[in-house]
């Protein structure tokens, strides 16, 4: 009896577990908080326009369980928050060997990318502003050059802020000099009214 109880049990527990995970929806991509540039600079501890010089993806621990990526900007153009001609970012993610972790919506670099930078000084999975928002690819050199504004495919509501899913296209590019003359803007505001 007390085994055809205990099979009994163990059935009943069974079920019960295949209903809940029945009911669990599958994992989604990552999903932000729609960040125009007003909120942008408003979130960043440092704002920079800066070249890749470098991405090394390591180890975290030593038990091997997770890998961070940090990416080093030379020639660091600064606006906000960095004194220092080079900026080393800490991401999750990366790949050692052939171990791969990888973070859906983590932007990815490449030596050589010139980028405008809105990042935060907290760790996280993910130090720039908007998850990937705040960094924003320049194409070109010298007064041709542009920076691309990304658009995003919005996914829901939360309030009155749109969710968005990570992937991004880009729908448009502004001069590089008109749109940090807007930052800069932005930034000086911010500093005169905390």
């Amino acid at each position: 009896m007390n085994r055809f109880c205990s099979f009994k049990s163990v059935g009943r527990a069974a079920l019960g577990l295949a209903l809940v995970l029945a009911w669990v929806p599958p994992a989604a991509a990552t999903t932000v908080i729609e960040k125009d540039l007003a909120a942008l600079c408003n979130e960043a501890d440092r704002v920079f326009v800066g070249t890749v010089s470098s991405v090394e993806s390591r180890w975290t621990d030593p038990q091997q369980r997770h890998i961070e990526t940090l990416v080093t900007f030379s020639g660091v153009e600064p606006l906000l928050g960095v004194d220092t001609a080079e900026v080393v970012l800490r991401f999750s993610g990366g790949q050692v060997g052939d171990t791969v972790e990888q973070v859906e919506g983590i932007p990815t670099f490449h030596v050589g990318d010139r980028n405008v930078i809105f990042a935060r000084n907290d760790a996280s999975v993910s130090p720039i502003v908007g998850f990937n928002q705040g960094c924003l690819h320049i194409e070109g050199t010298g007064s041709a050059a542009t920076v691309a504004l990304p658009s995003y495919q919005p996914i829901g509501m939360l309030g009155d802020r749109r969710v968005l899913g990570a992937e991004s296209r880009t729908s448009s590019s502004m001069n590089l000099n008109d749109f940090l003359s807007e930052v800069r803007g932005r930034l000086d505001a911010r500093r005169t009214n905390p």
